[in-house]
């Protein structure tokens, strides 16, 4: 992937590489959805205000609209499962 994907475009990244786990960290987790998504090195590096990636910055509202949504659930200090409703909704995806 060569351009910065949305907030939106992340969540179902995120469910898949949740759905290959357990646990996982937020790092586990950005690093599986930048090989789900081959997003490029470039990408990977943008830098967000803040001195964190905009990758990073993207991820945590994802994870964040996740939750709301009941996909995923928070089990430790940043570590994360899938929920039943987060794995129906891989399931159910084309």
């Amino acid at each position: 992937m060569d351009s910065m994907p949305k907030i939106a475009q992340l969540i179902d990244p995120l469910l898949r590489v949740l759905s290959r786990g357990t646990n996982l960290s937020n790092e586990e987790m950005r690093l599986g959805v930048i090989q789900d998504l081959h997003i490029s090195e470039e990408v990977t590096k943008t830098i967000h205000s803040g001195g964190r990636s905009e990758l990073e910055y993207r991820l945590a509202w994802a994870r964040t609209k996740a939750k709301e949504l009941g996909l995923i659930e928070l089990t430790s200090r940043k570590t994360w499962k899938i929920t039943d409703l987060g794995r129906t909704r891989v399931t159910s995806a084309p």
